[in-house]
């Protein structure tokens, strides 16, 4: 049996901390609805996840509205609409895409992951590599920053040097893989990644980056 037919098969649980998700509606590519918001955080609350980080992605490009201040607005408006019943730590960071630019202004992102710390979340194209990934992360590094690439499976242009991980890795690059990648529908690529970096160990997180109730549906029939 391929590796690709191994993680299909193989069943897991879901971390206590979610650190990625898309859950915040109405501000990105995620959920649009709040009632399905709240549906999901109900789900993932009996899953057995204790603390949701909130992470709408930042990318001037796209997202244009999504000022860190607009979404600490959204957020708060969200909050104060989730049952109370529900036993849940839910936090607001933001998922930054690295583009051109990025290290100009990476000097005081202000949504992090774990503002005792400074974890900051980052991501790529999937379409392309970031010509300015080395930079952001080692400006992020020397501003106190700590990054986390999330999903790194996803981008499968980095197949064929996969050695580039290790330099991340190395220079002080964490790595955050999505649950959903276990399923083998982002293609062998992006299996061939996550099976290299699970077996060098170097994943730091598991995350849902839920954007919707039907990838919920789908990560919940892998959960054993």
């Amino acid at each position: 049996m391929g590796l690709f037919n191994i993680f299909k098969r193989s069943k897991f649980a879901l971390e206590s901390r979610d650190i990625h998700s898309h859950i915040l509606p109405g501000v990105d590519d995620g959920f649009s609805d709040i009632n399905d918001s709240i549906e999901a955080i109900k789900r993932l609350s009996d899953k057995g996840v204790r603390e949701l980080v909130l992470t709408p992605h930042i990318n001037p490009e796209i997202f244009h509205k999504n000022s860190e201040s607009f979404l600490r607005e959204q957020y708060e408006q969200f909050i104060s609409h989730i049952p109370s019943e529900i036993e849940m730590s839910i936090s607001l960071a933001a998922e930054y895409m690295i583009v051109p630019g990025f290290e100009k202004r990476s000097s005081d992102p202000s949504l992090l992951l774990y503002e005792d710390n400074e974890s900051i979340l980052v991501e790529m194209s999937y379409l392309y590599r970031s010509p300015n990934l080395e930079d952001a992360i080692f400006n992020l590094l020397m501003d106190g920053k700590k990054p986390i690439l999330a999903h790194p499976e996803r981008y499968t242009y980095m197949a064929d040097c996969l050695e580039d991980f290790d330099k991340l890795a190395e220079s002080g690059c964490r790595f955050q893989m999505n649950y959903l990648s276990l399923t083998g529908g982002y293609g062998p690529q992006s299996m061939k990644i996550l099976s290299y970096l699970k077996k060098q160990n170097l994943y730091s997180f598991s995350a849902t980056d839920l954007h919707s109730l039907k990838q919920l549906d789908l990560i919940s029939k892998k959960i054993r």
